[in-house]
C-alpha cells in the first residue's frame, strides 16, 4: 500500500499546478455553459434532472464530461428533429441501451450528490473540520441534495405522488451515496495527503482537482451501485417510457372505435 501511494504521490502532483488546474477547469466552465444551453434548445429532450446534472458533472469532469454527455445522452442527430415529442422520441430510443441507462443514472448521482459534497467541502475546510468530521458532513450534505433534490424530481417526474416519491428516492439515494462518499473517501483519505501532505484549502488548486478526482472515482465505484439499481427498478436511467406510454394511451382513447370510426 504505501509503495502504490507513493507512486501516486508521484505521478499526480501535476494536478496541483495552475497549468493543470486551470485548463482543466476553464474547458469545465465552458463546457458546461454549452451543455446547459444545449439542453434546453438542441438537446432538449433530456430529462429536466439530467438538466442539472450534466452541466455540474461537466464542470468538474472537463473534457472527461463533455465526452460522457455526447456518448451517453446526445443522440448525434438530435438537432434534425423538431417539436418536443419528436425529440423525446428520438432521446428514448437513442438511451434505451442499458449502459447508457445506468451511465445516466449515474450522472444523476453524482451530479446531485456531488454538488451538496463540495459545498459541504468548502465549508468544512474552512470551519478547521477534522477528517472524519469533514467525511460524515460531507456525507450528511450531499445525501439531503441528492435525495430531497434530485431524487425526488426524477421520481415526482415517473409519476409518484410527494410521500413515495420520498420513499423511493431516499431508497435509491441511500445506496448510490455509499459507493459515491466511499470513492470520495478513499481520494481524501490516501491519495490527497500522498500527494500534497493534506488536505488543501478552498483557495488552493489542489482542492479543485482532488475535489474533481474524488468525484470521478466516486462516479466510477457507483456505476455498478446503479447497474443493479436499475436492473431492478429502483432507478430509471433516463429516457421518457413513462410519459411517451401514457401520450400513447392518451391518443388510443381519442380514437374513433366500432360505427363511431365508420359515421
Amino acid at each position: 500500500m504505501e509503495i502504490f501511494l507513493d507512486f501516486l504521490g508521484n505521478a499526480l502532483t501535476f494536478m496541483a499546478e495552475p497549468w493543470f488546474a486551470i485548463p482543466w477547469f476553464a474547458v469545465g466552465i465552458l463546457g458546461a455553459l454549452w451543455v446547459l444551453w444545449d439542453s434546453f434548445h438542441a438537446n432538449s429532450a433530456l430529462n429536466p434532472p439530467l438538466k442539472a446534472c450534466w452541466p455540474i458533472l461537466v464542470l468538474f469532469f472537463s473534457v472527461i464530461g463533455i465526452a460522457f454527455y455526447h456518448l451517453v445522452s446526445r443522440p448525434p442527430d438530435i438537432g434534425r428533429y423538431e417539436g418536443h415529442e419528436a425529440k423525446m422520441r428520438r432521446f428514448t430510443e437513442f438511451t434505451k441501451p442499458t449502459w447508457r441507462k445506468v451511465v445516466g443514472s449515474a450522472a444523476h448521482c453524482v451530479g446531485g450528490d456531488g454538488l451538496g459534497i463540495m459545498t459541504a467541502m468548502v465549508a468544512a475546510r474552512l470551519w478547521g473540520f477534522t477528517f472524519w468530521q469533514e467525511y460524515w458532513f460531507e456525507y450528511a450534505v450531499g445525501f439531503a441534495f441528492g435525495w430531497f433534490i434530485f431524487q425526488l424530481w426524477a421520481m415526482r417526474l415517473h409519476g409518484d405522488g410527494w410521500l413515495m416519491g420520498l420513499w423511493h428516492g431516499g431508497r435509491a439515494e441511500f445506496f448510490s451515496m455509499i459507493t459515491v462518499m466511499l470513492g470520495m473517501g478513499l481520494v481524501m483519505y490516501y491519495v490527497t495527503p500522498a500527494v500534497v501532505g493534506e488536505q488543501p484549502l478552498p483557495d488552493t488548486y489542489a482542492f479543485w482537482s482532488f475535489g474533481a478526482l474524488g468525484l470521478l472515482v466516486g462516479f466510477i465505484l457507483t456505476y455498478p451501485m446503479n447497474y443493479w439499481l436499475v436492473s431492478i427498478g429502483w432507478k430509471h436511467g433516463q429516457g421518457h417510457e413513462h410519459m411517451l406510454k401514457q401520450k400513447d394511451q392518451n391518443s388510443e382513447k381519442r380514437q374513433p372505435r366500432g360505427r363511431e370510426a365508420h359515421a
